[in-house]
């Protein structure tokens, strides 16, 4: 194998499979990128296990083959390159040259045969959702992360479905911890190609390496096949390995009685809520919302570290109302809603308070009160 290549054509794209490559499996060669080199192109391939990468890349080829090498010496090599033409020739035993007129690495390579089979995923029913879209919709579903030892489905994994209501088309994302929940819609167009279907179960951590190859602008396709989601984009796609199991029934939740909506300035309220999570602690996570004659105060208290409290004026004129939340939920959720007023839908100190940007908001946030 030998082949030229510009830097600049594969550097991003070895950045953005580290993720991938990074993970500890119980193959060592997973650690590599496998390089294939045919016609006037090379295609790079990277796997977890559970997450594949393919992409394909202009090249000059001399000499045709398929070599595995080390993707995260590799990718500091390109990185650094002084050139912008990089060489990359097969030698004997494995070992894979990387030159310019001036400078020359060596690589010990593994057998190429190793590698693991990335899914061959073919006759797939694709539809269309925009990249910036997409990636939001992604960022807002895995903000809610849980610890590294869990392994029900419903928790690492996002639930994606294909929906049709009121004559909308709507591709959903939904998360949860069991403590809060997130969701949030995408509104397809005509030319969307979308088809309704089943929901599926897709990991968090795979959608984390997707969201690394989404651009602000353009679109990708999306296909569910088998037991894999796919994701396409010009010349790059990503598979990955759905999760089994039942996603918990949350539609209920979202029948919300807007008789119990607060109006707040979103801004107004993010910023006091992290005054008030300055006093918080792991140990003392909770402060209380206070709501009572048009007006809100939030107290913290920590016997560790002390206390503080706050109230803001608001539109409040039933009777009072006091709720302990984990304030860390709401910033979180705050801090991707875009409107300038946010509603909370709270009603008692025992029911879950719906953060949305308003009444007809797609993304909306669920959580779950703490015992005072």
């Amino acid at each position: 194998m030998k082949f030229t290549i510009q830097k600049n054509e594969i550097t991003d794209v070895l950045s953005r499979i580290q993720g991938i490559v990074g993970r500890k499996t119980s193959l060592a060669i997973t650690e590599n990128v496998l390089i294939k080199a045919s016609g006037d192109e090379i295609i790079l391939s990277a796997t977890d296990l559970e997450t594949g990468f393919e992409g394909s890349y202009t090249a000059v080829v001399e000499a045709s083959g398929v070599v595995a090498v080390n993707a995260s010496k590799f990718h500091d090599i390109v990185k650094m390159f002084p050139t912008d033409y990089i060489n990359i020739e097969e030698l004997d035993n494995r070992w894979i040259e990387i030159s310019s007129e001036n400078v020359e690495y060596h690589l010990v390579g593994m057998n190429p045969e190793d590698f693991p089979d990335i899914p061959k995923v073919e006759d797939v029913n694709f539809f269309t959702i925009n990249s910036e879209s997409f990636k939001k919709m992604i960022e807002k579903s895995i903000v809610i992360s849980v610890a590294g030892d869990e392994k029900r489905e419903h928790m690492i994994g996002v639930n994606l479905e294909r929906l049709s209501e009121d004559k909308k088309q709507i591709i959903r994302m939904v998360s949860t911890d069991i403590k809060r929940l997130s969701m949030v819609d995408y509104l397809c167009e005509n030319k969307s190609k979308f088809n309704k279907g089943d929901n599926i179960i897709v990991p968090k951590k795979g959608l984390a390496e997707v969201n690394k190859f989404l651009e602000t602008e353009g679109d990708v396709d999306l296909g569910v096949k088998a037991n894999h989601f796919i994701v396409k984009k010009d010349n790059e796609t990503i598979i990955i390995n759905l999760l089994e199991g039942e996603f918990p029934q949350y539609h209920d939740l979202l029948n919300i009685d807007d008789s119990f909506d607060v109006e707040f300035d979103r801004n107004l309220l993010l910023m006091m809520l992290k005054r008030m999570a300055i006093i918080t602690s792991d140990e003392y996570r909770g402060v209380v919302f206070h709501l009572e004659n048009n007006e809100l105060m939030i107290r913290a208290t920590n016997p560790n570290i002390g206390e503080s409290k706050e109230k803001i004026t608001i539109s409040f004129k039933r009777e009072m109302v006091e709720a302990a939340f984990n304030p860390k939920y709401f910033i979180e959720a705050l801090n991707y809603i875009e409107t300038e007023k946010v509603l909370l839908n709270i009603k008692d100190g025992e029911s879950p308070c719906i953060v949305r940007g308003g009444k007809n908001a797609v993304y909306l946030n669920i959580i779950m009160p703490m015992k005072i």
